[in-house]
C-alpha cells in the first residue's frame, strides 16, 4: 500500500480523473501517474493509496484504431471504501479498497471498445456493496465488492444450426443478447439500472433492467426505452427515483429518422420522463418497450446540426431538480423543464471529433455531486475546485 503524502499542488498536470467521496465531505479520489490518491480539500494533502500497473494511460490497438496514441479518458467511481479506476474507452479497470490498499484488476474484451464506454456502477443489496461491470461487449456481471465473487455466473453463447428454406441462417443461443453495453445508471436503491448503449448498425438503444430479474434471466430480461434516434448513445440520462428516469432527447426532424408525414406532425421536445414500471409485456419477437409519460421543452439541451444532444444529467433529490451540464453552461431544471438557475461559466469542453456526440474526451470535465449540491473539477493551476449555484448564478 502506497502511503506517501504530498501537497495536492504537487500533482498539478498529472491528474487525469477526480471523484468525490460518497461519505466524507471534502474528500476526493484522484488518479495521477498510475496511482490512486485520496485528497482532502481542507488540508490540501493527497495520500497515495495504490499504484495500478494495469491501467494504461495511452490507447494502443483498440477497436478500430481511432484512438491510437491518444491519452485514455480515465473515470473514477467512489463508494466508500471502494474506488474503481476505469479506462473509459479501453479494456482495463482496477478496484481498490482505500482502507486496506488491496486492489483487484478487472478487464473486458476489446470489441468496438473505442466507442463503447466501459460499463461500471456500484450497487447495494442486503447490506452488501456490489458492483456491476462489463466483462464482454454484450455481457454484464454483478460482483461482491469485498470478495470479488461473481454473483451472475452463467454460460453465454450463440451458434449457427442451419439455414431455412430461404437460405437465412438459423441460430440457437443461451443468455445471448446482441447489444453493446456502455454507460450504466443505477437507480437510488439499486432496484433497477440502465445501460445506455447501442445495437447494429449502429443505433443507440437504452435498455432498462430490474435487478432482481437480472439475477434470474440476465440480459434477456430488459425493456427498451423509446428514445432511439441514431448514433447518440451515452446520452444525458438520470434516475429521479427508483421508478422514474429522465432522458435528453434528440431532434428526430434533424436526425433523418422519420418520413415526411411523421415530420409534418412532429414537435420536438428535448426532455422525456419514463417509468420502469410502464414496461409493456413482451411482444411476439420478445421485445418489451417503455414509452415516455411526459415530454417537455428544456432550453438546457440544444441539438447540434445532426439533431443530437450531449452533456451530463443528474438529479438532486433533496433540492428536487435536475442538473444539466452542457457546452452552453450548467442549469438547474424543474421536472416541468423550467430553468431555475444557470451558470454559463460551468460548461463542458467540446468533444474531439473522434466518436459520437457523447464520446471520447480525455480532459477532466465539470461534474455535479447531488449529495453536496456542488459542481467539482480539477484545474491544474488551482487543484480541486468546487462551485455551487451561488450568488454568481442567474436566478429565474
Amino acid at each position: 500500500m502506497n502511503t506517501m503524502e504530498i501537497s495536492i499542488n504537487e500533482l498539478a498536470n498529472t491528474v487525469k480523473a477526480i471523484a468525490p467521496s460518497d461519505r466524507d465531505t471534502g474528500t476526493y479520489a484522484l488518479y495521477a501517474g498510475n496511482t490512486l490518491y485520496l485528497a482532502n480539500t481542507k488540508t490540501q494533502v493527497a495520500r497515495g493509496i495504490q499504484t495500478l500497473p494495469n491501467i494504461q494511460e495511452t490507447a494502443q490497438g483498440l477497436g478500430d484504431g481511432r484512438l491510437d496514441g491518444e491519452p485514455h479518458e480515465i473515470v473514477l467511481y467512489f463508494r466508500h471504501p471502494y474506488v474503481c479506476v476505469v479506462e473509459r474507452f479501453g479494456i482495463n479497470a482496477a478496484m481498490v479498497n482505500i482502507e486496506t490498499g488491496l486492489s483487484r484488476e478487472l478487464s473486458r474484451e476489446d470489441y468496438h471498445c473505442d466507442v463503447s464506454g466501459y460499463s461500471f456502477g456500484f450497487m447495494e443489496r442486503g447490506g452488501r456493496i456490489l458492483y456491476i461491470c462489463q466483462t464482454q461487449w454484450n455481457r454484464l456481471d454483478i460482483f461482491d465488492a469485498e470478495s470479488g465473487e461473481n454473483l451472475t455466473k452463467r454460460e453465454v453463447w450463440i451458434r449457427k444450426t442451419g439455414t431455412d428454406e430461404r437460405g437465412n441462417a438459423i441460430y440457437e443461443s443461451q443468455n445471448y443478447l446482441d447489444y453493446f453495453h456502455s454507460q450504466l445508471h443505477i437507480s437510488p436503491s439499486s432496484n433497477c439500472f440502465i445501460s445506455n448503449g447501442w445495437v447494429w448498425s449502429p443505433f443507440d438503444q437504452i435498455l432498462v433492467f430490474k435487478t432482481d430479474d437480472f439475477f434470474r434471466e440476465f440480459e434477456l430480461n430488459n425493456a427498451i426505452a423509446d428514445c432511439s434516434s441514431g448514433y447518440n448513445w451515452n446520452r444525458p440520462c438520470a434516475w429521479i427515483d427508483d421508478d422514474c428516469f429522465a432522458v435528453a432527447m434528440d431532434d428526430l426532424a434533424k436526425t433523418g429518422n422519420m418520413d415526411d408525414d411523421e415530420a409534418a406532425e412532429y414537435k420536438y421536445k428535448s426532455l422525456a420522463l419514463f417509468r420502469a414500471t410502464d414496461a409493456t409485456a413482451k411482444n411476439d419477437r420478445g421485445f418489451s418497450f417503455i414509452s415516455p409519460f411526459r415530454l417537455f421543452d428544456c432550453e438546457a439541451f440544444v441539438p447540434n446540426e445532426e439533431g443530437e444532444v450531449s452533456g451530463r444529467l443528474y438529479y438532486d433529490a433533496s433540492l428536487k431538480y435536475l442538473v444539466a451540464i452542457t457546452k452552453n453552461g450548467a442549469f438547474a431544471v424543474s421536472l416541468n423543464g423550467d430553468i431555475i438557475k444557470r451558470m454559463p461559466d460551468i460548461a463542458l469542453l467540446t468533444s474531439p471529433q473522434k466518436g459520437f456526440a457523447n464520446g471520447y474526451n480525455p480532459h477532466i470535465q465539470w461534474s455535479y455531486n447531488p449529495k453536496r449540491h456542488v459542481f467539482y473539477t480539477w484545474q491544474n493551476n488551482i487543484g480541486i475546485v468546487e462551485r455551487g449555484f451561488d450568488a454568481a448564478s442567474e436566478d429565474y
